[in-house]
């Protein structure tokens, strides 16, 4: 799919964005049904594996950087944080469930968990405006890859339904939501300088890159190293998967480098027809649990995406 671009000082206004919605999802206990869910390759699963290791910590983290803000925005920004809110929660809750099946899997996650924990108790003493900075960029890795996960179905082609089901829905809650904790820290620097929020967004930004990418390697290596790969052999295909052609980290490294342009918000790339596929996929899955279709294979889908 060719994504839609407007400029930054023209990006789709708040009545053209989609709304967001907390859907009633709950995982079926048994989506974890193998220990390498993804087509049996251990290193595309240990990308999966090493966010949701975090992801419950690193929600939780976000939800608490934009409580404070809940009563200091008007609606509709209010109701957006409100949702956001929602949804983080729902991830952390799902999140914690898939953990628990890693463990009972095999894996020790602990050591990624003490990585997220360090993460967040770094922040403990900061201020509101700090906490929110920090949200805003993690929020910006969290869209970029869930935008990829929908448009590029190849990530998860061969994924059982179950499990494709939760990481489809995620994704999506993630694009909804991608402009929220922005639009909030537009509101909370609505006073300074242009360069002084450029510089600072900037400076977070690379800061918060640098903790990602050296801790989710990490955290990939370390679940590697537990499935009997040595240091060196897990970081290669870690590297040779994420960045090599058609890998995720390569994909994104254009819609990363996109938040450093002045002017920069998440909703100048239209993403409204990715979600729309999302939610028919979902329907698709659905409606397969119920009876009514076969599998959904995600490779099949990509087309209808690619075609817009």
């Amino acid at each position: 799919m060719h994504e839609t671009r407007t400029s930054g000082l023209n990006q789709l206004s708040p009545d053209q964005r989609p709304d967001i919605v907390a859907r009633s999802y709950r995982a079926p206990s048994d989506a974890l049904s193998e220990r390498h869910w993804v087509r049996q390759d251990p290193f595309a699963t240990a990308f999966f594996n090493a966010l949701s290791a975090v992801f419950p910590h690193g929600e939780t983290f976000m939800i608490r950087s934009l409580l404070p803000w809940v009563d200091r925005v008007e609606d509709p920004l209010r109701g957006e944080v409100e949702a956001f809110i929602e949804q983080e929660a729902g991830h952390s809750r799902e999140h914690v469930a898939m953990n628990k099946a890693l463990i009972g899997a095999g894996y020790d996650i602990a050591p990624l968990d003490r990585k997220i924990r360090g993460f967040v108790s770094f922040f403990e003493d900061a201020n509101d405006h700090v906490k929110l900075t920090a949200t805003m960029c993690i929020e910006h890795f969290t869209a970029i890859i869930a935008a990829e996960l929908l448009k590029n179905r190849e990530h998860l082609a061969g994924v059982d339904n179950k499990m494709l089901e939760l990481w489809l829905w995620h994704a999506i809650e993630e694009v909804e939501h991608k402009g929220v904790a922005f639009d909030v820290w537009n509101h909370a620097t609505r006073d300074w300088g242009s360069a002084r929020r450029y510089l600072w967004r900037s400076f977070f930004m690379l800061a918060v890159t640098t903790s990602f990418f050296i801790n989710r390697t990490l955290g990939q290596i370390e679940l590697l190293r537990q499935d009997g790969y040595g240091f060196f052999t897990a970081l290669k295909n870690v590297v040779a998967t994420g960045f090599g052609k058609g890998g995720i980290g390569r994909n994104v490294l254009r819609p990363w480098a996109a938040f450093f342009r002045p002017g920069y918000h998440p909703w100048d790339i239209d993403d409204r027809l990715l979600l729309a596929q999302g939610e028919a996929d979902l329907a698709s899955i659905a409606a397969s649990r119920a009876g009514y279709g076969a599998r959904v294979e995600a490779p099949a889908l990509a087309p209808l995406v690619a075609a817009a």
